[in-house]
């Protein structure tokens, strides 16, 4: 990945190093008629350089640091899903990192189920845990699947990587009810899938929960998109520290003098 900063650096200390060369050339008796000439080239060299670099410096940085829920499948009977996406860039060992899912169900503080997840995940996939008596083309796409009583649209859910919570769908010890949301953006008789772009999970478990700001909702027994989940990535600007801005301004500055002075 390429750093803004040194990109910035690399221009101050591209340009103070031309600045250079062209005083040398100026100082040389040997080349008095041509110096002109060359402190020309340089300083249209540096110009270019300087808009080629902060126009392809651009720095696309990797959105996701760690995993989270991409898919909700609440069907009838045992319709149930979830799949987790891993976009951090490197294959997941679900057991070795303590990824589990927790189900807190009617509105209680304590995690009714606990499922640890195992296998591998990798970059660019996701992972399937699925309710064992779902529907065969969830069991199609499952990872991993877990037969005891699972959730509803009123029961929240979280992720967690070992005991820190890294995703969460619903708030933990409040009873909505009967769900969260309204129509088929709601955690009841619903397929919720992440917007493309959330890039990370909710890790506040605790807080109130409105669906519709990060998932788009699908009728009832919607499994067509469950196995694969896409994102769109953040472009990421760069911003020069200020001593690296003080840098390049030396650097423009002293060939601005350089200028002046070999035309006086």
């Amino acid at each position: 990945m390429l750093q803004s900063n040194n990109v910035w650096k690399f221009i101050g200390f591209w340009m103070a190093w031309h600045m250079h060369l062209c005083a040398l050339v100026n100082n040389s008796r040997e080349v008095a008629m041509s110096s002109s000439i060359t402190l020309l080239r340089h300083l249209c060299a540096t110009v270019i350089v300087f808009i080629l670099v902060a126009l392809g410096s651009f720095a696309y940085a990797f959105p996701v640091t760690e995993l989270f829920i991409s898919e909700y499948i609440e069907g009838t009977s045992n319709n149930k899903a979830l799949e987790i996406y891993n976009g951090t860039g490197a294959v997941i060992d679900l057991a070795s990192g303590g990824y589990n899912i927790q189900m807190f169900f009617n509105g209680q503080m304590s995690a009714g189920l606990t499922i640890n997840l195992t296998g591998m995940v990798a970059d660019g996939d996701v992972y399937v845990l699925a309710q064992s008596g779902a529907d065969a083309m969830i069991l199609a796409q499952s990872d991993q699947t877990n037969g005891s009583g699972w959730y509803n649209g009123d029961d929240a859910i979280v992720l967690r990587k070992g005991t820190v919570v890294i995703d969460s769908i619903g708030q933990v010890g409040f009873d909505p009810g009967s769900e969260w949301g309204t129509g088929l953006t709601s955690t009841a008789d619903n397929t919720l899938r992440r917007k493309l772009t959330i890039v990370s999970g909710d890790p506040d478990s605790l807080d109130s929960f409105d669906p519709f700001l990060e998932w788009d909702g699908f009728t009832q027994n919607t499994f067509t998109g469950l196995g694969s989940h896409e994102i769109i990535a953040p472009v990421i600007t760069p911003t020069p520290e200020p001593s690296t801005c003080l840098l390049l301004g030396t650097g423009l500055f002293g060939v601005f003098l350089l200028g002046r002075s070999r035309n006086k």
